[in-house]
């Protein structure tokens, strides 16, 4: 295991030092009939010192007691290696790691692993495109625009348009047809019209949940169509490049393809990146908007820099960060969109979308939470935040059980919620 805490008390006491100074002196000139003495003043600023020294001491001791609660999910659920980061709104304050990002090679996992995060790339995916909404280059409720020049329209309904709203909350009428996975399969990717119209369900647009890696990897050809540009360079030019990490929708695109954590499955690895080498050339045949791959599924990323993007979704982005939603666009993100009874036979609960985000009351009681999951070759990650407190958590893993509870919640990513919050975030689990 490798735990970090992330100390800013030295910091916040000289803010709190400064701060103190600037208002003592502009009091006094301008108001001297309220100015506080000196004792006070010095009693006040100690004071102040006393609650953050009181605080950091909590939260390192907090740190101290849930290294060994992760370690003992981790191996309760079989984790070959993963990540854990924590943040508020001031940042990332907690680091964890635990296993092997390469077994055979007995090469553990750090800070500095990058995890293909499977699902979770939906919700960055999302963002990208809210993103280009925000800055009138798409729309959430006008049809979608020709993809390479193919009009996305559902047959039974030629006269209900599919909007970017359908395709971030998987009700665009659109499932994962036998035809898709045929596709998804070839080394070189089909035109959408070879096999596209095999995928519409009975039912029309916005009527109808149906989860769908399609819908969400359609979103990457949109981005294409208002970006002007392929996905895997607009993501790389506009996206990662600026914010200073390395990340990437293709592992050939990756620089430290030697920190790419291997993946594995009831103990046996299920992909060598290294076999994933020329990947990229996979997504380019396409023309130009018609992609509907990478963005469902094949973000490269490590925890930490996967909590930048989850703290502009959470409200809290870093200062200078080159994405930020509007309010309205930002509340879509994290809030219900759409909701739906399941069937009986399905997980008895509510499904309730975001804008690409799984928004659900039952990974932290009493806390209603936005994210999203991934499961994908053996890996299960987990990024989630609450939208009123402004804190998360990221988890990714490469290799992990994959058992749920009845709300489809893949049980470590829910343990390791209730252990962060519990730790850090007031939640009291029920015994």
């Amino acid at each position: 295991m490798k735990l970090k805490w992330l100390a800013v008390l030295p910091a916040l006491l000289l803010a709190v030092s400064c701060g103190g100074a600037a208002v003592s002196s502009s009091t006094s000139s301008s108001h001297p009939e309220q100015s506080q003495s000196l004792p006070e003043m010095e009693q006040q600023l100690q004071q102040q010192e006393e609650a953050l020294l009181q605080a950091a001491r909590q939260r390192r001791l907090a740190s101290e007691a849930l290294g060994p609660k992760i370690e003992e999910i981790c191996q309760r659920y079989a984790v070959t290696g993963m990540s854990l980061a924590v943040f508020d709104q001031k940042g990332v304050f907690y680091q964890q790691s635990y296993g092997f990002a390469n077994v055979e090679q007995q090469i553990p996992a750090t800070e500095n692993t990058i995890y293909r995060v499977a699902s979770v790339s939906k919700s960055v995916t999302a963002l990208l495109a809210l993103d280009l909404v925000d800055e009138g280059r798409l729309s959430l409720e006008e049809p979608l625009p020709p993809l390479g020049g193919y009009q996305i329209a559902n047959p039974s309904f030629p006269n209900q348009p599919v909007t970017l709203r359908h395709l971030l909350t998987h009700t665009a009428g659109l499932f994962d047809s036998q035809e898709y996975w045929n596709a998804v399969g070839q080394n070189t990717l089909p035109p959408l019209n070879t096999f596209l119209s095999g995928c519409f369900s009975g039912a029309a647009p916005g009527t109808r949940y149906c989860y769908s890696n399609l819908s969400m990897g359609l979103v990457s050809g949109v981005v294409e169509v208002a970006s002007g540009q392929r996905f895997l360079d607009y993501t790389q030019e506009q996206i990662f490049r600026p914010m200073g990490m390395e990340a990437a929708y293709s592992y050939s695109q990756l620089e430290h393809q030697e920190q790419v954590a291997d993946i594995y499955q009831d103990g046996l690895r299920t992909v060598r990146m290294t076999d994933w080498a020329n990947m990229s050339a996979k997504y380019t045949g396409l023309p130009l908007g018609q992609l509907y791959a990478l963005g469902h599924g094949d973000l490269f990323i490590t925890a930490k820099d996967l909590t930048r993007f989850a703290r502009i979704m959470a409200g809290c982005p870093q200062e200078g960060e080159p994405l930020a939603l509007s309010p309205q666009l930002l509340e879509g993100m994290q809030t219900v969109q759409f909701s739906q009874e399941q069937s009986p036979e399905s997980y008895p609960n509510e499904i309730m979308r975001g804008l690409g985000t799984h928004i659900t009351c039952q990974l932290v009681p009493d806390r209603l939470m936005a994210g999203h999951q991934g499961n994908a070759y053996g890996s299960i990650c987990g990024m989630f935040f609450d939208p009123q407190e402004h804190n998360g958590f990221v988890l990714l893993t490469n290799g992990a059980s994959s058992q749920v509870d009845q709300a489809g919640l893949y049980l470590v990513n829910k343990e390791t919620a209730s252990a962060v919050y519990t730790a850090f975030f007031g939640f009291a689990p029920v015994e």
